[in-house]
């Protein structure tokens, strides 16, 4: 019966062609490879015998890189692919295997993926080739924990291209058939692999293979798009890795002193920011076991197409044999596949974490002091904010909708942490030198905003406090050279101009009405300049965006005001009209 579910969309030629499409590119990016289109075998480029010994890998396709990202100098010397999660067809491994005997007489090491038909294809290539005269030996890889009570063991997850990485440096350096198939079995024992998926993935051309639950995961989620053993609730990345790690101590019986490195293999689809709050939890994990995590190998290893989850591997550095592990992993490869850089000339693991305390202590020196205020003048400036601060917080919704068409839908939220701010900022601070209070609501606006709004008041405030600080008055005049400063700062180096909608429109509007109200008196001052910075933000909308978030829409998303503008607009307007109601 066909699946009432949409087919997925994915950007390749065609379902029947992916697998050769990706292979010729992969070849294509990285010119010391070389393919064999009719076999779906990617070597390393050689016209002579080295005389070393070989290292093959391979599998279904869909896994990208495994296998053949991970072929070159140090790794594997060569790759077969399956069709998408289809083993590849006996004939094709034993190409593989005879082509790359011919120039490494001293034997190939194929490493299997504990699955049914890897099993099959490539022990019955092996076995072949050894009919034929070749030196081969095969190491089947089974170290995931979810299937591991299998008459067969467990599925070969990522661990693999461990094997890869260190049969390939000690193939690299010489070592023998059975040295490096030695290797292989030795070190497969200490690894175990576990992990999750918060979304599945689809075979081109067809639709999700199964469904998880809003704020549910797959525990155990294997790499050929099936689900997992267990369905359980989605948490933080704290508890998730504690979940997956306590899984996998207790299956590896590690216990305190022991030392591991880990492999963390994005499944697809989870962002880089994910893998890293992941890298930064299992290493919090493994440190409050006082379980030793010697290296971190992060990226995509084995993954199965788009799936949304990762997988992590420990391997234990055992007493025996650790060291000469570490050194393995450490050998420089020319592959750009393998998540790891030559290591820093450094003794202190915890070396890379931590501030100078020296450089921020003497960075936050305030801009000149400039006029002083009265106690009445402090509580008018105070109040002032307060109101400026409120109706900022009181207009969230509206200022992340009218971001919604043409920007992220926050700036409503981005403004309401800098009103916030601003209330407990007033609680406390002393009003008496306006200069240094803008300088405060600038550094406020840096830490408490964050990102690019933040950044743009952050520099105007701090262009206001410089200006008000060379002043030698507290009068109409010096607030008029603190506004318009902060509005060409922000026009200088945020690269727009009134008219381009954007917070500047408010803003330089207010600044004309200030400067043909300046002999007027304060009233007249304050009244004029709320008046236009209304006008200001409502002639955004329709107006042609040239700058800022909006200017990358289609216009057909900039007929409403521009948030920017109105949330200047509402501050500015309850900042003077506060002030003409109470002079």
């Amino acid at each position: 019966m066909a699946s009432d579910k949409p087919v997925t969309n994915k950007l390749i030629n065609s379902p029947e062609t992916c697998v050769d499409d990706n292979l010729r590119g992969l070849v294509a990016a990285n010119p010391q490879l070389h393919l064999h289109p009719q076999h779906r075998v990617v070597t390393v480029r050689s016209k002579i015998n080295n005389g070393k010994v070989a290292v093959i890998g391979g599998g279904g396709s869909g896994h990208e890189p495994f296998a053949a990202g991970f072929v070159g100098a140090g790794m594997l010397d060569g790759a077969v692919a399956g069709g998408i999660f289809s083993s590849p067809p006996t004939g094709n491994v034993l190409y593989a295997i005879t082509y790359l005997y011919k120039y490494n007489s001293g034997g190939v090491l194929v490493l299997i993926g504990n699955y049914t038909g890897d099993r099959l294809n490539f022990g019955k290539a092996i076995e072949k080739a050894k009919l034929a005269g070749v030196k081969v030996e095969g190491v089947i890889v089974g170290e995931d924990v979810a299937s591991s009570h299998n008459k067969t063991g467990g599925r070969g997850m990522c661990a693999e291209v461990y094997l890869f990485k260190m049969c390939g440096a000690l193939a690299a350096q010489g070592a023998s058939l059975e040295e490096v198939r030695n290797l292989a079995v030795e070190s497969s024992q200490c690894m175990a692999t576990l992990g999750v998926c918060l979304s599945p993935c689809s075979l081109p051309g067809q639709p999700p293979l199964f469904e998880i639950a809003h704020g549910m995961m797959e525990l155990g989620a294997g790499v050929h798009g099936e689900a997992g053993i267990a369905k359980v609730k989605l948490g933080t990345a704290k508890e998730v890795v504690s979940l997956i790690l306590q899984k996998i101590v207790e299956h590896l019986k590690l216990t305190s002193g022991d030392r591991v490195t880990a492999m963390v293999n994005n499944l697809g689809a989870t962002s880089i920011l994910e893998m890293n709050i992941i890298n930064k939890e299992i290493k919090d994990f493994l440190v409050n076991r006082q379980i030793t995590l010697e290296r971190i190998y992060s990226g995509h290893m084995k993954s199965s197409l788009e799936m949304h989850g990762f997988q992590i591997c420990l391997l234990h550095l055992s007493a025996e044999h650790g060291e000469g592990w570490l050194r393995l992993l450490d050998t420089t490869t020319l592959v750009p596949s393998w998540p790891a850089y030559p290591l820093p000339d450094c003794d202190d693991a915890e070396g890379s974490i931590g501030d100078d305390d020296d450089l921020t202590q003497h960075s936050d020196a305030k801009g000149a002091n400039g006029p002083s205020l009265s106690c009445s003048e402090q509580t008018l400036l105070r109040d002032s904010l307060c109101a400026a601060a409120e109706a900022l917080a009181q207009n969230e919704a509206l200022l992340n909708r009218l971001d919604s068409g043409c920007g992220d839908g926050d700036c409503g939220t981005t403004l309401k942490k800098f009103s916030l701010a601003i209330l407990e900022y007033t609680k406390t601070a002393s009003m008496e030198y306006p200069s240094n209070v803008l300088w405060d609501l600038s550094e406020v606006a840096e830490r408490d905003m964050g990102g690019t709004s933040g950044g743009i008041y952050s520099l105007g405030l701090s262009a206001a406090a410089q200006a008000y600080g060379s002043a030698k008055t507290n009068d109409a005049a010096s607030w008029l050279l603190a506004l318009d400063s902060a509005t060409r700062a922000i026009s200088k180096y945020g690269g727009a101009d009134p008219g381009d909608r954007t917070m500047l429109d408010s803003i330089h509007a207010a600044v004309v009405a200030f400067k043909e109200q300046l002999s007027c008196g304060v009233y007249s001052i304050a009244r004029a300049a709320a008046q236009a910075a209304e006008r200001g933000a409502a002639g955004t909308a329709g107006m042609t965006a040239r700058a800022g978030r909006a200017s990358y829409v289609s216009s057909a998303y900039t007929t409403d005001e521009d948030a920017g503008a109105r949330g200047a607009a509402i501050w500015l307007q309850a900042i003077f009209n506060y002030i003409s109601k109470e002079i």
